[in-house]
């Protein structure tokens, strides 16, 4: 049966086109169907493109790119007929040793490479992820963070897929894409990625998402994201509850000397120095946001207070992190933190 033929082909792999361009793949399938999904990508590049396929009941496997800017080129892959162009696409059977061998045919063009595909797996855990990036609509810009262990990589695309950074659906984002073209300044702008740290297996990102409303005000959003490379999970409580205490303590003395620094290079009229005067971190406020620099580990305090304007705000607003050197953080950390490995440095 086709559903059967589609679980055993389903699995990582990498192999090369022509015995020249080395690509690694990995084919999923729905449970009792013969519709198949997955992905692969190109050692050199390592930016995930999308497949979607389906495998015959004689066991041929039909695996079409999805153009994610226009999905409806390969919505009705059914098994119904095969492939069209005008996106690459795979033809290829299981062999008797196990492995997949066929074709790969380019996009827009005749051009036909034989495919060849051993069992992957990898090995080991990446001390870095290889840094990428993609372009949608022609507009926005997703950061690809990729590792040999596909799971993890799966991950980390999805900790920072396009849409999911806009806070919109892909619809809204291709409408957005439209009206800037069409010369629109309003609307989503886009979300900039700065990678501040990349190595012990750990990963630290800085994202900043702007949008200028139909009032014309720029609204700029900053947020930090830091990936364990090893599991692909993200890391964002790594305090020892029973050092929570102390380390409120710590924060609260840091974030006091920072005020005093900023008031006294920023001087403020009495509404907002009262308000800064009376900022606090303890156990109902605590700092957030954990982000890793090349030498310190930093949290955010969010100001808030009454009679604050929107311009304060957004002066204020990312003007108060609270930096660690990684031994000052260490005490603080939960005995399996993935932080720990900062101090092999």
């Amino acid at each position: 049966m086709a559903w059967a033929a589609a679980a055993a082909v389903a699995g990582d792999y990498e192999g090369t086109f022509g015995g020249k361009y080395p690509f690694r793949l990995s084919i999923t399938n729905q449970q009792g169907r013969q519709q198949v999904a997955g992905w692969y990508y190109y050692l050199s590049q390592q930016k995930p493109i999308w497949l979607d396929g389906y495998v015959t009941p004689a066991g041929d496997l039909w695996l079409g790119e999805v153009n994610l800017d226009r999905p409806e080129l390969t919505e009705r892959w059914d098994g119904s007929r095969q492939p069209r162009q005008p996106f690459a696409y795979f033809h290829l059977r299981r062999t008797a040793a196990g492995t997949l061998a066929g074709t790969w045919r380019a996009a827009k063009s005749e051009r036909q490479l034989p495919a060849q595909l051993t069992s992957y797996r990898s090995t080991g855990f990446a001390e870095k992820a290889h840094v990428a990036t993609q372009t949608y609509f022609g507009e926005y810009i997703e950061p690809i963070f990729t590792v040999p262990d596909f799971r993890v990589s799966e991950k980390l695309w999805a900790a920072f897929n396009v849409v999911d950074m806009a806070n919109m659906t892909w619809e809204e984002l291709q409408e957005e894409a439209k009206a800037r073209r069409a010369g629109e300044i309003r609307g989503y702008l886009g979300t900039d990625a700065t990678v501040t740290y990349n190595d012990l297996g750990l990963l630290s990102v800085w994202l900043r998402s702007e949008q200028i409303t139909g009032g014309g005000q720029l609204f700029a959003r900053m947020w930090s994201v830091v990936m364990d490379l090893r599991t692909g999970e993200q890391l964002t409580d790594e305090i020892d509850p029973g050092k929570q205490t102390a380390f409120l303590a710590i924060c609260e003395q840091k974030l006091q000397r920072e005020i005093s620094r900023y008031l006294h290079e920023n001087p403020q009229d009495s509404t907002d120095t009262a308000g800064l005067r009376n900022q606090h971190i303890d156990a109902q406020h605590p700092p957030t946001d954990l982000h890793i620099t090349a030498d310190s580990v930093t949290f955010h305090h969010a100001v808030d207070y009454d009679g604050m304007t929107h311009f304060v705000r957004r002066d204020m607003e990312y003007e108060f992190r609270l930096a660690f050197s990684f031994a000052e953080l260490a005490p603080f950390l939960k005995p399996a933190s993935p932080l720990w490995r900062l101090l092999k440095r």
